[in-house]
């Protein structure tokens, strides 16, 4: 959990949060835990870090010093950890407005409980992102992508607001895989809305969320990416950690995540590991796909 915080402030943003999370997925949710799970990994400083420090793996680069903006802010907590702890100048946008100019009144209170300026995650959307051209040297976004209404928009966007030699990463789940995380369910690769909403239905959660989903794959993103190939230098995909959380389970338990942590535990007690990994790759079921790239240019 959240360490830097006194008590007193964590647990009043935490009942904030928990509140919105309810109105937001109770129909998708599995019950109450899984809701009081979700608002402590929204509240977990550990996520955050952990989102930063995959950033600057994949990439290869620090991002001390670096310009970066998250596209998907949520609550803030990312931005923060990105100027307190690894020196970047963050900044964030999310959709929704408040009397400061934020993204959510949640979003505000958290900054300033760092220490920060409230107006650092600002509202917008990612179609339409506040800031003139090449203003960034490092656009992230994690679980935002499936979310948004015109996802080739906002990788335009996102491509309009770096700069010639910035680095760009989207995390997104793969609706080519074996498994959905809104709903914490295992899922069928490709399998179709109209079919997933029937699937959903059966397992007596409420199907209507899957409308609001874009159902991302990975030749799904590399058809959206086209427009965009002589900008971009790809620097992977996340199959090498896609593999490497398969094969040592090395990944933490967020969300729902812990379901499938046994299921593939299962795996590997019936040695079936290296076979799922050999199939996975040809099939691209690496989950999340963390596309990772370098806009050409100096």
């Amino acid at each position: 959990m959240t360490g830097s915080l006194p008590a007193a402030q964590l647990a009043e943003l935490r009942a904030r949060l928990c509140v919105l999370n309810e109105r937001a997925f109770r129909g998708i949710s599995s019950g109450a835990a899984h809701i009081a799970q979700m608002t402590n990994d929204s509240l977990d400083e550990g996520r955050s870090l952990e989102q930063l420090d995959l950033f600057q793996r994949e990439a290869g680069v620090p991002l001390e010093g670096r310009r970066l903006l998250e596209i998907g802010a949520g609550i803030g907590l990312t931005v923060a950890m990105a100027r307190k702890r690894f020196g970047a100048r963050a900044y964030g946008v999310e959709p929704g407005a408040d009397e400061y100019g934020g993204a959510s009144p949640i979003a505000a209170d958290l900054l300033a409980a760092y220490g920060l300026p409230r107006y650092l995650v600002m509202q917008g959307v990612g179609e339409h992102l506040p800031f003139h051209d090449a203003s960034f040297t490092v656009v992230i976004s994690s679980n935002v992508l499936e979310h948004v209404a015109n996802p080739r928009q906002v990788i335009a966007e996102a491509l309009r607001v770096l700069a010639p030699g910035g680095f760009l990463q989207f995390v997104v789940p793969n609706y080519g895989s074996w498994w959905e995380g809104h709903y914490g369910i295992l899922w069928f690769p490709h399998l179709p809305a109209v079919l997933g909403k029937f699937y959903v239905r059966l397992l007596r959660r409420d199907p209507a969320y899957l409308d609001t989903l874009q159902l991302v794959t990975a030749g799904r993103l590399r058809r959206w990416l086209r427009a965009h190939r002589s900008q971009l230098e790809i620097l992977g995909w996340g199959e090498r950690l896609w593999e490497e959380r398969v094969r040592k389970l090395g990944f933490a338990e967020y969300a729902a995540l812990g379901r499938l942590k046994d299921l593939l535990r299962i795996a590997h007690r019936l040695r079936l590991v290296n076979a799922l990994v050999r199939v996975g790759r040809s099939l691209h079921w690496e989950t999340p796909i963390v596309l990772t790239a370098r806009k050409r240019g100096h």
